[in-house]
């Protein structure tokens, strides 16, 4: 794995290339919004019914404001901008928000959300296509709620915010967004509960599996106060991503068939702009998950080239972060064709475990001064009460790649590999039967 990142490019061969405009033509009278109320306090609800446009609906609002959404299918992505609103659908199979992928670039509305989006994109397609969200709230002024609504096949994310301080998303569903399910960057008080959130593989022939970076993230975002609990991820890259971030509990989610379970990552780079340079991440609570068959393979890194598969959880570069009542089983890995493994090199990148925790050394040539934006130790962590089952790994061989159980792995330096010293870990209570080191639970062996 890339120490300087998570977060993969997308191939470029994905990028798609089509978007329908939010709120195009939404100006003409029988696409307009209704007004339903005006309520005490000044905020006023807006009825949207399917054939009106929710872009429209949020351009008339007034920030502290309502829209209710009917039942029904809209096929928007729609940019908030400087408005904290309410968007509360009808329930989130009964009110869906959808992505037109075959709208060219020439029919996209234009939108600071999807300008900023694209800028901060390191992907070179041109435009903006592949870069909209379904509600992207953009430095709202007042706390933003999303509730009981689905959205589906967005180029880059279904629910985002910017530079939020309140950010409340609960009973939605997203299904199959190229980037991030939900995704809170550089803000506070964050409030994740109830939401399903389900990757889609569109690996084309001879392309590696890609299924978005996570269902959920919080990234960019020093101190940010967030709860993310009872939500179910499956098969995306990452289920729950912490990056860059601190200050949180992550509570009763499930997450099944991704590449790893839960990631939290002090990483090295800042990917939403105007955030503060060098977020220390850590200070994460994560307690009471079940993380369980995590084994998709896929490739992560800034670079693209970092095969992964079979991590329940893992905490790379992060301070102070405590894993209780956790339970991690049957994460197994899945080895990559032999077409994306380079002559002589492992078959896997980062190492397979139910929980891996590891320190990245800095990237070649990095300054070790502190207060660069280097990542940080891996220290003051704490694994306690937690329970393993029937994890694995995989160990290179003189042939075949030899299967092992592999509860725990914690990384050391050691010749050829990235990994780099480790502070204090407090390992006690656990039920496990394999770890490295051999001491916490036991030496893994043959199965």
């Amino acid at each position: 794995m890339d120490a300087t990142t998570t977060t993969r490019p997308r191939s470029r061969g994905r990028a798609v290339r089509a978007l329908a405009v939010s709120g195009a033509g939404a100006l003409l009278l029988a696409a307009l919004p209704g007004v339903a109320s005006a309520e005490g306090g000044g905020g006023r609800t807006w009825d949207v019914h399917p054939g009106q446009s929710i872009q429209a609906a949020v351009d008339a609002a007034a920030s502290g404001d309502t829209i209710r959404i009917a039942p029904g299918t809209y096929t928007e992505a729609v940019c908030i901008e400087d408005k904290g609103l309410t968007i509360q659908g009808a329930g989130r199979e009964r009110t869906v928000i959808r992505w037109d992928r075959a709208t060219t670039n020439a029919q996209i509305a234009q939108r600071a959300c999807w300008d900023l989006t694209d800028a901060a994109d390191e992907e070179d397609a041109p435009g903006v296509a592949d870069n909209v969200s379904a509600l992207f709230f953009l430095n709202p002024d007042k706390p933003v709620t999303v509730r009981d609504l689905q959205t589906v096949d967005h180029t880059a994310n279904g629910i985002s915010a910017w530079n939020a301080n309140g950010f409340t998303v609960t009973g939605t569903k997203g299904v199959g967004h190229d980037r991030y399910g939900i995704i809170a960057g550089n803000s506070r008080n964050i409030h994740i509960v109830g939401n399903v959130e389900q990757g889609v593989d569109r690996a084309g022939t001879g392309q590696a599996p890609d299924a978005g970076t996570a269902g959920i993230s919080v990234g960019d975002s020093a101190d940010s106060r967030s709860f993310i609990a009872a939500n179910r991820v499956r098969g995306y890259n990452l289920g729950i991503f912490l990056r860059e971030s601190s200050g949180g509990r992550v509570d009763a989610n499930h997450l099944s068939g991704n590449c790893i379970g839960i990631l939290t990552f002090d990483d090295a780079a800042t990917e939403i702009p105007g955030s503060p340079a060098n977020v220390e991440g850590g200070d994460w609570r994560i307690t009471a998950n079940v993380s369980t068959a995590n084994n998709r393979w896929c490739l992560q890194g800034r670079a693209g080239d970092q095969r992964i598969s079979g991590v329940g959880m893992a905490v790379v570069n992060a301070a102070n972060v405590k894993l209780t009542a956790n339970v991690i089983r049957d994460n197994v890995p899945t080895l990559p064709p032999a077409q994306f493994i380079p002559p002589m090199a492992p078959a896997l990148t980062f190492p397979s475990a139910g929980l891996t925790l590891l320190t990245f050394a800095p990237p070649p040539g990095t300054d070790p001064n502190p207060d660069d934006d280097i990542p940080g130790l891996l220290t003051d962590i704490r694994v306690v009460g937690n329970w393993f089952g029937d994890n694995k790994a995989y160990v290179p061989g003189q042939g075949a790649p030899t299967r092992v159980q592999m509860d725990v792995f914690r990384g050391a330096p050691t010749p050829n590999t990235p990994f780099g010293p480790t502070g204090p870990i407090d390992f006690r209570g656990n039920r496990c039967d394999a770890s490295i080191p051999p001491e916490w639970c036991g030496a893994p062996y043959p199965s």
